[in-house]
């Protein structure tokens, strides 16, 4: 279920595009506002599998696994491992195709089965170590994992930045540093495979505008699609807001705010100023 390409997992990206400029005038760097982003709602199903294995729908994706700490390759392409803790908590070890490893969650089951708290920890390729918790809501089932899931709280502990410049006359390159990712995109409709470290090795990207000062952004894993959204510009240029979802998910909201250079500073009082003195 580890896809997104910003939150922790990939959380969101953000852009949009100026049709006539290679230069778009949305180049810059932008922060993610949580207080201002709504970024619950995303919903999971464990289900039982064929071999008394479970199976996980999340994000328009499935993969079935053991509880046994063996390898299962997820539909990314990477791969998870599943062990018990103890009667209400497990723990997943997430790694690349290679064993590389990149993230860890620990899945922590209420007394009264009501509540599942998901944090997820590691190290960004930045070298930045990152906790990201999650609070879901049971909507079906009993007791254990077994069931459907709603979150109701998400807590990034480090909100990503992106860099954004034109590519072309048609399309933009996102750079997302925390991660190494990097997108080339064009506003044909077509996938593109972004590049970085952390990437899973079936993840697409494409984009369409459809608007003026709006685009669509869809993220497909092998050819289904995983999360679509689309951002729109503010009439005076500061915020992004990104506005998608999964397959079957509610709509979730992400707020990005455009960051600006600090001022100089003052220089201290009584100091002196030099001014240059043309040559005679």
């Amino acid at each position: 279920m580890k896809w997104k390409l910003t939150l922790g997992s990939l959380l969101f990206l953000a852009a949009s595009a100026n049709w006539a400029s290679a230069q778009t005038p949305f180049a810059g760097t932008w922060k993610l506002n949580l207080q201002r982003s709504q970024l619950a709602g995303d919903t999971m199903t464990f289900g039982p599998a064929e071999g008394q294995a479970i199976e996980l729908q999340a994000g328009g994706a499935k993969y079935s696994f053991r509880i046994d700490g063996s390898m299962y390759r997820m539909a990314t392409g990477d791969l998870a491992a599943w062990r018990q803790v103890d009667a209400s908590t497990w723990s997943t070890q997430y790694c690349k195709p290679d064993g590389k490893p990149l993230e860890t969650t620990v899945w922590k089951l209420s007394s009264d089965g009501s509540t599942l708290t998901v944090m997820t920890s590691g190290t960004k390729p930045n070298g930045k170590e990152f906790t990201d918790t999650s609070v879901y809501a049971r909507t079906a089932g009993t007791s254990g994992l077994l069931g459907s899931w709603k979150s109701t709280e998400v807590v990034l502990s480090a909100p990503d930045e992106l860099t954004i410049t034109g590519n072309g006359l048609d399309g933009l390159s996102i750079q997302i540093p925390s991660t190494k990712t990097s997108i080339l995109g064009v506003f044909n409709g077509k996938d593109a495979v972004p590049s970085g470290p952390d990437v899973p090795p079936g993840l697409t990207v494409a984009l369409k505008r459809v608007g003026p000062s709006s685009f669509r952004l869809v993220e497909k894993i092998n050819g289904f699609v995983a999360y679509s959204s689309i951002y729109s510009m503010s009439e005076d240029g500061k915020t992004l807001t990104q506005t998608g979802n999964s397959p079957g998910d509610p709509v979730q909201t992400a707020v990005w705010e455009k960051q600006y250079p600090a001022a100089p500073a003052d220089p201290p009082s009584g100091s002196k100023t030099q001014t240059a003195q043309a040559p005679r």
